[in-house]
This record gives structure tokens, C-alpha cells and sequence, in this order.
């Protein structure tokens, strides 16, 4: 080690090398550390173009979907990774290793990566253990290749179903997406330097959409952000150590939270503790200007960012370059710029880079998929599906029927993946390279990025984040042939080829995911006539091309898209039994279907086994045992139907007498279906219910308990849940709120008592002062198997003082197995 550079020497703590190396930096130097750039800009071929080294010749602190180069192989990113750390190690003054970004929403999305469901199918399995194991996977493979910084979890509360992007999130409601969020960053972190830094988005309230619609304005109060959208966030920050929050495209209250400094600082730091690093959403500083309309300039939207509390502009950092402009005019502090930096360097440094740069290209190959993750793989799929109906006992299906599968997913390899996939990057990029399309798809605004970056060359072409240039011709070319990955990489079958190995099995489209064709309507109904039972797969698809879900793929309708309601009615019709089988980014009003279909499976996106899953289910060789991550309406017009309104709101509140009525008119004021249903294939009793003390301080632990038993002929899994309602609040609260669940394996006739621990403090909320409190007061305690299926409920007084909960909020209910 070179004397008097602190900064390299891995024994001294990471402030200590903060410190050291930002004494030592040009204003030029800090303020590179605080933008990016997109791999397409400098990689040619996979090799590092000559003009990367003058225009990062102060570094560089992140690239930005830089798995995007790992669309052809695991070796041949990795071998990129080193090449590029060489250049900003060995190459620029000071040596700051670069970080490299990419989305890990269900798994590394690259070649030789493992798939998994979506995060919705994640949510659906009410088992945080799971997101643990998953995180270590894609920590593994992801950090394989050089990438040690993820934009991943999705950890925003979604009631909205029309938003396209409710498929990345673990549903409605903030426990439950609490838990999966700690799991999921623990699992993704690990103890930092053998792991890769979380970066858990949207920061607030991006899915409380207006309309339905991505990127709209949130309107929320501060009690609402604070207690039900800023709380998983601050799980993560106090239970799992997160060390990165992006920061959502959103205004809050005619800012956007980019350059809110109310939100990106006040919030986030001040109350909530956060220390780690607050990045921009992919463009959003460049929306605050064209889009949000605030700022004179895109520069001066950067500065506006920065000094809220922004740290970072993502995809390149065009806004940010200029901020030394900004110092000189007095607009923006020294200070505040070193603030940023610090963090940006300490993350560098808790995490590994400084010490170990580069990547082992020899053992790729054993860090990537392989037999034993794809076993988790089809555990949490399978553990994901949820069975709405069975009417007459219509599933299990005996093997040996002649079944007719009917639908555009049954046949399908694709349309059970997910967005944010390495088959949607694919896609993206074989579609960004068409002459016609080119710069017209706008991936998180990159594109938008991508022209402001060439805007100054008249004739060069801008270029999208999936343009040729990375890749050479023969490259493109093999991409192309999709099947070699699912059937290859994937060893993926279609729910067609799966059944058939047990069964006659016969298939008919019918009709694709959206288009208005019924010309595949007769050959439809000549398989179902021809059949014993019918098997229809319908629903939507995810991504960014034709599709009716992802970002920026909302819904103004929850009806089954295109003619694939007039489908079903059609083979509803010929008097055969059906098992409909739904598939996709959101869910569907199924009115219809729940009273003439004898039997539904909520499969969601189950990704690359989902065929497996959702066939060892209609053949029973697997207990449905996934509950309802969210609630499902009866229609678009009764959003939001979120279980934990407010008294006073939303359904099954008493709004008053026969002339100022009760509810809706035309149809029902409560759900479809509520939050956390689902059926199995045996039965459950819950009785013997205690509460260990019916009085208990304002500071201590509410303990009750439970016994399951498995009264039916089927081993199976059951998802207790404990909810609890405050009673005496000089606020509305709540009608309800999940404060504790575990999900359960019982043999049959197997008997498990369930005990709850439930801290006082994690039942707290802003009082009439906006002081986060526990007070003194009535307390119902219920325990059910789901938000409407409420076994037992039970009222305790909390006594002694009101309790301030700053800094000492609880997030967790410790339940065991006794």
C-alpha cells in the first residue's frame, strides 16, 4: 500500500477511508462518483471503447443496467466486468473501482441465471423464508458477474390493480410486505462484502397511482405515507440494514419526491434513519424537468434533486455533471456535495470494491443455475398458487382423462414469465434494434437519456440502452430463437406438454392474450366437446411489448383482456366441467367465472416451472396452499377494496340510515374475494384460542395462541393470520390490520399450536399531535385464515403511559410452532 493512502488499506473502518479518499478528490472527481452512464455508451462488442477513457477520466459511480451485457453469456459479462474495474482501477488517478447496477426482481436476468416467479407469486406464498432464499441465489449469480448493486425489492404497498406494475410488488398489504422485504435484502446483502447492495424502491407512495396510471401524482397525507407506505422502508433500514433506496418518479404534493427534501430527507433521514444511499429513479431527474415542469433547465432540475437529498442520477448523469456550476454560483454547498459522496464511497467500500474489484472468471460456471436452485425454484412456485374454487370436488383431476387444455397460456412458454426477466431484456433488445423501432421504446425514460446524451451530434443516431453495438451480428442472431432458452437454459415445458404425460391431453388456442380474433373459437369447442374436462388457461401477459402488464402497462378495466371472456362463455357452454387456470401481471373481476366455473387456480406469473406447479395442482400431487396477497374486487368502479381502510371508509362500515344509505347501490360494497384467501384440497379447525393476559402495558407483549388441526384426508398448508383493530384512537385507524401470520405444513389429522407474540409498539400510529405513540386503550386481538374468515376476536385493554415509539418502533410478531 502506497504511504499516506488510508483509503486502500482494507484493515482501516470504512469512514476512516471515506474521509482519507474525499481529501484527496477533485470537486470534478466527487462529483463523478455521483452519476452514471449506460454500458452502450462506452461498451463496443463487449470491450471497452476508447472515448470511455476520456470521458471517465475522473471515474464514474455507477453503470446502469449493466445486465443488459450479460444477454449472451455469464463468461462473457463477467470477462467485461474486469475489463472495465481494470480501467477505473489501474487507469484514473485516485483508482475508484466502479458500480455496477442491475434489476434483480426475480433473479439475475442473464444468460445461465435462474428464474423465478414474480414477486406477486413470492407474496402469494406467505413465507418470508422464501424471499430470504431466493436473494441468496440471485446474490450469488448477480455478484458472479461483477454487478454488486441490485434495483430490487419492490417494496411498495399496492391497492391499486390497474397499475401495471403490481406483479413487482408482495400485494396491498405493509406487513406482509415487511417481512418479504427484510427477508429478501438479508438474503441479498448477506454481510455486505460477499453480497450486493439493495436498492429498495419506490420511494413513497409510487403505487398509490392516480387513475390507475404509472408516474401519476400521490395523493397522500403525511400520517398515511408515514404509517402504511413508509413502513416496510423503515423495517428495512432498522431490521435488515438496507443500504439503498431509489427514489420514485412521483410528486408528493406538487413536488417530486426527487427534489422533495420534505420526503428525501426529512422523512427518509431525519425520522426514518436512513444512512445509505438515495438514488433517482432511471430518469427522474430529467422528469422533473420535461416532465414535471419544474426547473428553468435539466441542469436545474439536478440541482434541485441534489439539494433535496438525492445522492445519485440514474442512467447518466447529465444533470449532475454540471453541479460544480452550481457551487460556484452559491445554488448548491460543498457540504451537500460531500455528504453525497461519502455515501456513494462508503457503500464502495462496505461492500467490497476497493478490495476486491474483479470477479473469478474461472468459476462462473458453479455460481450459476444449477439442480438445487431450481428445486427452490419450483418450491416457491408451487407454494404460490392459490385455489379460488372447487365446486363438486372438481379438482384433483385423476390422471388418465381426456383433457382439454384451452387458452393462449396453456401452450405457451412465454406468457408465464414475468417482466424484468432475461426473456423480456431479450426482447427489448432484439426490438430496440429494429431500424423502425429504434429510440421509439422508452425503457424507465433511458431512451429519453440515451437522446439527450447525442443531442449535440448531429449525425450519429441516438442509440437506445439495447442497441447493437454491444453486441456483434451472430450475437443478435442467436438471441433470437427464444425456445433455446426456455426449453435449454430453462428446461421449460408448456402446461400442454406437462399434463400429457399423465393424461390425453388435447389443445386449442382459442384466442391470443389480447387481440379480438374468435376465429379459434370452433377448433376451441371441438376439443372441449371432445373431452372429459376442460382446462382453461387465460389472463394476461407481461412486459414491454403487447402485453397487459409491466411499467407503463396499466388497466382502466379488470375484465379478462380481449375476447378471452366470450371464450369461456363459449366452452362454459358445451356443459363440461372447467378448471380455470389465471394467469398474469394483475388479477381479474371474476364475477362470472366464481358462479358458473366449477373450479379457479390463481397462478399469477409463475415463471419457468409454473407448468409443473400449476400441473401437480390439478393433478394433486400438490396441496394448493398460496393465499391472496391482495383483495379482489367485484369491479374496477369499487377500487380501492384494500382490507384496512379506515373506519368510516370503504366496506362494511355502517355509513348510516335508510336515506343516506349503506353502500352501493348496484352490487355489493365488499370484495370479490379478500385478502388472504385460499382454499385446499383438506380442511382446517382453529379453536382453543387464549389470550395470555387480557390487561397489558403500553410497553409489553401481547401473546395469544391457537391450535390448527387438519381435519380433512389431504396433507396440506394453512396460513394462520393474526389481525388486531384500536379501538380508542382520537384518529380513524384502521378496521383492521395484519399483525402477525404463519403458514403451517399439517398432516391429516395432525394437530400444531401456533403462538403469537405480538410487541405493543408494533401496533402504533400518528396520534391527533402526529406524535407516533402507543396509547393506552382497547385493543381487539382476531385470529383467522383470512381478512373476512375471523375465527376468534377477543378485546384487551393496553394500560400504563402513552409510549413514544421514536426510534423504537417494532416491525415483526415472533411467532412459533409449540
Amino acid at each position: 500500500m502506497p504511504k499516506g493512502l488510508l483509503y486502500k488499506d482494507k484493515h482501516q473502518p470504512s469512514n476512516v477511508r471515506v474521509d482519507d479518499l474525499l481529501s484527496k478528490m477533485t470537486i470534478e472527481e466527487k462529483v463523478a462518483q455521483l452519476c452514471s452512464d449506460l454500458p452502450v455508451n462506452f461498451v463496443e462488442n463487449g470491450e471497452l471503447n476508447n472515448e470511455a477513457k476520456i470521458k471517465f477520466k475522473d471515474g464514474l459511480g455507477r453503470i446502469t443496467q449493466y445486465s443488459t451485457l450479460g444477454l449472451i453469456s455469464a463468461s462473457s459479462i463477467a470477462k467485461t466486468s474486469n475489463d472495465i474495474q481494470r480501467f477505473f482501477v489501474e487507469e484514473t488517478r485516485l483508482g475508484i473501482p466502479v458500480m455496477l447496477q442491475g434489476e434483480n426482481l426475480c433473479g439475475y436476468p442473464g444468460a445461465g441465471g435462474t428464474l423465478f416467479p414474480s414477486q406477486i407469486n413470492l407474496g402469494s406464498t406467505f413465507k418470508p423464508e422464501l424471499a430470504k432464499e431466493m436473494a441468496e441465489v440471485i446474490s450469488e449469480e448477480t455478484m458472479a458477474v461483477g454487478i454488486k448493486q441490485a434495483l430490487s425489492p419492490v417494496i411498495d404497498v399496492s391497492r391499486d390493480p390497474r397499475w401495471g406494475r403490481t406483479y413487482e410488488t408482495y400485494g396491498e398489504d405493509p406487513y406482509l410486505i415487511t417481512q418479504m422485504g427484510i427477508n429478501y435484502i438479508k438474503g441479498m446483502q448477506k454481510n455486505k462484502t460477499q453480497g450486493v447492495l439493495a436498492t429498495a424502491k419506490h420511494f413513497l407512495g409510487y403505487s398509490e397511482t392516480q387513475g390507475g396510471l404509472n408516474m401519476t401524482a400521490t395523493r397522500l397525507c403525511d400520517r398515511e405515507l408515514y404509517e402504511v407506505f413508509a413502513t416496510p422502508f423503515e423495517a428495512a433500514i432498522k431490521e435488515a440494514d438496507l443500504g439503498s433506496v431509489m427514489a420514485s418518479y412521483s410528486d408528493i404534493d406538487g413536488i417530486p419526491v426527487a427534489a422533495n427534501k420534505k420526503i428525501a430527507t426529512g422523512l427518509l433521514r431525519d425520522t426514518m434513519g436512513f444512512e445509505g444511499v438515495l438514488v433517482s429513479d432511471g430518469a427522474a431527474i430529467l422528469k422533473i424537468f420535461d416532465y414535471h415542469k419544474i426547473g428553468k433547465t435539466y441542469q436545474e432540475s439536478g440541482v434541485l434533486a441534489c439539494r433535496a437529498g438525492c445522492d445519485t442520477e440514474m442512467p447518466i448523469g447529465n444533470a449532475y455533471r454540471h453541479l460544480p456550476e452550481y457551487i460556484g454560483k452559491g445554488m448548491l454547498s460543498l457540504e451537500r456535495l460531500d455528504e453525497a459522496v461519502k455515501r456513494v464511497l462508503k457503500s464502495k467500500f462496505e461492500y467490497g470494491l476497493f478490495d476486491n474489484p474483479y470477479v473469478d472468471e474461472k468459476k462462473i460456471s458453479v455460481s450459476m443455475a444449477n439442480d438445487k436452485k431450481w428445486e427452490l425454484v419450483e418450491q416457491i412456485t408451487e407454494e404460490s398458487i392459490i385455489l379460488l374454487k372447487n365446486d363438486n370436488k372438481l379438482l384433483p383431476i385423476k390422471k388418465g382423462k381426456k383433457i382439454a387444455v384451452i387458452g393462449p397460456h396453456g401452450g405457451s412458454l412465454r406468457e408465464p414469465i414475468s417482466g424484468y426477466t432475461y426473456p423480456a431484456y431479450v426482447e427489448m433488445m432484439i426490438a430496440a434494434n429494429n431500424e423502425e423501432s429504434d429510440m421509439e421504446i422508452s425503457f424507465q425514460g433511458m431512451s429519453d437519456e440515451a437522446k439527450k446524451d447525442k443531442a449535440s451530434n448531429k449525425d450519429e443516431k441516438p442509440k437506445s440502452p439495447f442497441t447493437v453495438a454491444v453486441f456483434n451480428n451472430e450475437e443478435i442472431e442467436s438471441l433470437k430463437d427464444m425456445d433455446s432458452i426456455y426449453k435449454g437454459q430453462y428446461k421449460q415445458k408448456t402446461l400442454v406438454e406437462f399434463l400429457s404425460q399423465e393424461s390425453i391431453v388435447s389443445y386449442a388456442k382459442g384466442c391470443d392474450v389480447i387481440d379480438d380474433s374468435t376465429d379459434g373459437f370452433a377448433e376451441a369447442i371441438k376439443v372441449a366437446q371432445e373431452s372429459e374436462v376442460v382446462v382453461m388457461t387465460l389472463g394476461g401477459n407481461c412486459g414491454w411489448f403487447g402485453t397487459t402488464g409491466g411499467e407503463g402497462k396499466d388497466r382502466s378495466t379488470l375484465e379478462l383482456p380481449g375476447v378471452q371472456q366470450k371464450l369461456l362463455e363459449k366452452i362454459a357452454a358445451t356443459g363440461k366441467p372447467i378448471v380455470l387456470v389465471l394467469y398474469g401481471p394483475g388479477i381479474f373481476s371474476i364475477n362470472w367465472s366464481l358462479e358458473k366455473v366449477d373450479s379457479i387456480i390463481q397462478a399469477w406469473l409463475p415463471g419457468a416451472k409454473g407448468a409443473e406447479a400449476v400441473g401437480k395442482v390439478i393433478y394433486g400431487d400438490a396441496n394448493p396452499g398460496g393465499k391472496l396477497p391482495v383483495s379482489i374486487p367485484r369491479s374496477v368502479g369499487h377500487i380501492p377494496s384494500n382490507y384496512n381502510h379506515r373506519t368510516g371508509s370503504g366496506y362494511g362500515s355502517s355509513k348510516g340510515n335508510l336515506v343516506m344509505g349503506t353502500g352501493y347501490v348496484d352490487s355489493p360494497d365488499t370484495p370479490l374475494l379478500p385478502f388472504g384467501f385460499g382454499l385446499s384440497y383438506t380442511s382446517f379447525e382453529l379453536y382453543d384460542f387464549a389470550l395470555e393476559s387480557k390487561e397489558v402495558d403500553t410497553d409489553g407483549t401481547i401473546v395469544a395462541t391457537c391450535k390448527v388441526e387438519n381435519t380433512g384426508k389431504f396433507d396440506g398448508d394453512e396460513v394462520i393470520q393474526l389481525y388486531y383493530y384500536f379501538k380508542d384512537a382520537w384518529v380513524t385507524r384502521p378496521i383492521k390490520q395484519l399483525g402477525g401470520f404463519k403458514r403451517i405444513s399439517l398432516k391429516a389429522g395432525e394437530i400444531k399450536t401456533l403462538k403469537f407474540n405480538l410487541d405493543a409498539a408494533q401496533t402504533g400510529y400518528y396520534n391527533e399531535e402526529m406524535e407516533f405513540v402507543v396509547e393506552p386503550g382497547r385493543l381487539d386481538i382476531m385470529i383467522g385464515t383470512s381478512a373476512e374468515s375471523i375465527n376468534f376476536k377477543e378485546e384487551i385493554l393496553l394500560v400504563g403511559n402513552k409510549v413514544d415509539l421514536t426510534g423504537k418502533r417494532k416491525y415483526t410478531c415472533d411467532v412459533k410452532v409449540i
